[in-house]
């Protein structure tokens, strides 16, 4: 049944059965496989861990808790001080997940992800917007509100300071594994992708609106930068050309997470509205189309969702929300 035959037996069916119709018919979004209770009020931000193994969930009401995803299970709980809350607004796991870093507006923390363990915490020069980690811990990366976007070598203390911003914040970055490529974007409508060691930009990315979101693939041969009005790109980083464009309400589409798939074939971002999609890297069409549940099951309410990821193999993808609720997802067709 199609939605045009849909339409001609709408009136002897009635409005209520006929929405349920249409519904089935004409949206391709399919319920989760699986979903887990990660916060009892909601949560205030999440990121989860390059595998879909681990996430950091920021909760309301107990910090910031340290989840394996697979047994559903809190590992740890970090704060920043007395206060469990203390204004945690950035987090990342690093691509190799043996280290986990908390940031607060001026104050950052690394954690080791077996322990549970601070190594100490570091006071940013400017306030914090968002942060990333290396393999291992080994190098920081802070985009700051000034416009500075700070790349901080942890075992020898070099700090290096990329002003390539115009002085506007750096609202997002992202690190490569090995802590060479940084990738910073910003209030500027620039995103920059730039050499960690030189300070040397690689590629510019130019934008029509403020730069809300970036992600580099594993490999380094993609990059991802998404603004507000549904200005999303996907990049080549060896040409410099745009690969795709995705296809987004310009007026009321803002990313909020995304992760490219270990194929590297696949796109999978997350937004307000409850939505994820899932798009093809090449062409920028979107593949499929799912919505986290809500907070509270038939009442008026939406969800962000702060994180996505796809496991190992790319036939699941793992999602967190402001709603405090896990949830497992199929990509198969």
């Amino acid at each position: 049944m199609n939605c045009h035959m849909i339409t001609k037996i709408m009136a002897p069916l009635g409005f209520s059965v006929f929405l349920a119709l249409f519904l089935l018919a004409c949206d391709n979004r399919q319920p989760a496989l699986e979903e887990a209770k990660h916060t009892a009020i909601g949560s205030l931000d999440a990121v989860i861990s390059r595998d879909a193994k681990y996430a950091i969930i920021s909760s309301v009401n107990h910090g910031v808790g340290y989840w394996d995803l697979k047994q559903n299970k809190l590992l740890f709980n970090w704060n920043h001080g007395d206060d469990p809350q203390n204004g945690i607004i950035a987090t990342n796991i690093s691509p190799d997940s043996s280290r986990a870093i908390t940031a607060d507006s001026r104050n950052f923390s690394i954690w080791n992800t077996t322990s549970g363990k601070s190594y100490g915490y570091w006071r940013a020069p400017a306030r914090i917007r968002a942060i990333a980690i290396s393999n291992k811990g080994r190098y920081v990366l802070m985009g700051l509100e000034d416009g500075r976007a700070i790349h901080l070598d942890m075992n020898t203390g070099r700090r290096l300071e990329f002003t390539g911003h115009r002085e506007e914040a750096v609202a997002s970055v992202d690190l490569s594994a090995n802590g060479l490529w940084a990738f910073t974007g910003g209030a500027d409508y620039r995103a920059i992708l730039w050499n960690s060691q030189s300070g040397k930009p690689l590629r510019l990315f130019e934008h029509k609106t403020r730069v809300t979101k970036l992600k580099l693939s594993a490999s380094g041969d993609y990059a991802f930068s998404a603004g507000t009005l549904g200005n999303a790109h996907i990049w080549s980083i060896k040409s410099g050309k745009e690969v795709a464009h995705l296809d987004l309400k310009k007026r009321e589409y803002v990313i909020v997470s995304a992760s490219f798939s270990h194929n590297e074939k696949w796109l999978v971002t997350g937004a307000p509205g409850r939505d994820i999609s899932l798009w093809d890297v090449k062409t920028g069409k979107r593949l499929k189309r799912w919505q986290v549940r809500k907070r509270q099951q038939g009442k008026p309410s939406g969800a962000i969702v702060y994180a996505v990821a796809f496991t190992k193999d790319d036939r699941y993808i793992y999602s967190e929300s402001s709603a405090g609720f896990g949830e497992k997802w199929s990509t198969q067709f």
